[in-house]
């Protein structure tokens, strides 16, 4: 029998990651929800609430999560000692981030066990955190992002229907190298082996992927939407309202998780600032102060900035560059932006294998390219008419897609049925 939904609306929970790149596209989704009459609450980590907050939304600071940087840079080391890393060069120091001269330069007998005991005991209180405050509170329907499944579990528990909210170039049942959550799943099984957690359990995913780059869902209904960018808050300066005296304008973007990853000095950065200014285009970078210090003097015609949300700038490019995530494509697709991808890691080498078939980008491999990799790429993509021409359809395909505010409609119905 279905539950009546009480007369001030749902009750919606939304659980994160300690990854802001994984939870801002769910935003949009939670003003559409408060926006018609329904309350929502983030289960986040300590280190995510101010941002929550900034973003209009009401955090449950209730998780307990490590760095995320460590955990990656942990997870690559750990590849490069087995001889499954498959990307050039040595990994980053797992705990400071500093470059490696070899594998030995850290004590890995000394520290995994103790690493991998605290990632288990953070996983778990966070775990027990988001399911008191479920209990407590008791939400109609819980909304995650992709490594948030805390809360699918949870709503498991409690018998409430639970949604995955995409990034967009990510599904459910992946099996591409890194994509594939599978193994990180499997920390979940001590704590909810009762519920028997699995990523082909989600029945429904919020999904704002372009049509010629839909990842695999299994069962799972997917729910198309429009992306609504949003990348933190920010001001619209004046110099950003004037067109750059009748010249092109490219964005180059290298993300936080980029430097976390493989440190400020990674070559493709310094290539892609260069062949754009080379163009004689308006050059706007924005990347971490680590990142514009590492790169030394800049050439003339490039403006640094730093934390600039990309929904503000990309509208007004000719062309963007960027290290690959799909926060960075997906905020292009909206944009009608071509786009250079320079990924770095496995996931954003598959997201740029997905982008490409929409004709509307080029990925090239951040970590193996070279200048003239990086310049002839960009000149095909200002060159080649075809690339903007697919970015506007991209464009014009996104903004014919149901609205977040037209799911609410839909997210009540599966509520009121669960």
């Amino acid at each position: 029998m279905a539950e009546k939904i009480g007369p001030d609306g749902l009750r919606v929970l939304f659980t994160t990651s300690n990854w802001a790149g994984h939870w801002f596209c769910m935003v949009p989704l939670g003003w559409a929800l408060q926006a018609a009459g329904h309350e929502v609450r983030v289960a986040c980590a300590p280190a995510q609430a101010r941002a929550v907050a900034r973003a209009g939304l009401v955090p449950a600071p209730v998780l307990v999560s490590g760095d995320m940087m460590v955990l990656g840079r942990m997870t690559h080391y750990l590849a490069a000692v087995t001889g499954a890393r498959t990307l050039p060069g040595l990994p980053r120091h797992p705990l400071t981030g500093a470059a490696l001269a070899s594998l030995d330069e850290f004590d890995l007998a000394s520290m995994e066990d103790e690493f991998w005991a605290g990632h288990a005991a953070n996983l778990r209180d966070g775990f027990a955190g988001v399911e008191r405050l479920a209990r407590d509170w008791r939400p109609d329907l819980v909304c995650h992002d992709v490594m948030g499944v805390d809360g699918a579990i949870v709503a498991a528990r409690l018998g409430v229907p639970s949604v995955f909210v995409a990034p967009g170039l990510f599904g459910t049942v992946e099996t591409v190298p890194g994509l594939d959550l599978r193994v990180a799943d499997q920390a979940y099984r001590a704590v909810a082996a009762d519920v028997g957690w699995s990523r082909e359990r989600i029945t429904h995913i919020v999904d704002p992927s372009p049509g010629a780059a839909l990842p695999p869902v299994g069962d799972a209904a997917r729910l198309p939407v429009r992306y609504v960018p949003y990348n933190g808050p920010g001001e619209l300066p004046p110099w950003l309202r004037d067109a750059p005296d009748g010249r092109d304008r490219i964005c180059v973007i290298w993300g936080h998780s980029a430097t976390g990853m493989f440190g400020p000095d990674v070559p493709a950065l310094r290539h892609a600032v260069h062949a754009a200014a080379a163009t004689g285009a308006e050059v706007v970078l924005t990347a971490s102060p680590e990142q514009v210090d590492a790169l030394g003097p800049l050439p003339a015609g490039v403006r640094p900035l730093r934390g600039f949300p990309l929904d503000l700038l990309l509208p007004t490019c000719t062309a963007v560059i960027h290290h690959g995530s799909d926060n960075c494509m997906m905020n292009a697709a909206v944009a009608g932006v071509p786009q250079l991808a320079l990924p770095l890691d496995h996931d954003q080498l598959a997201y740029g294998q997905r982008i490409e078939p929409t004709g509307a980008a080029i990925a090239v491999p951040g970590l193996a390219a070279g200048a003239d990799d990086v310049a002839g790429a960009l000149a095909a993509l200002l060159g080649e008419p075809g690339y903007r021409a697919a970015a506007r359809e991209l464009r014009a395909e996104q903004a014919v897609r149901p609205a977040p505010a037209d799911l609410v409609a839909t997210l009540t119905e599966l509520a009121r049925h669960r």
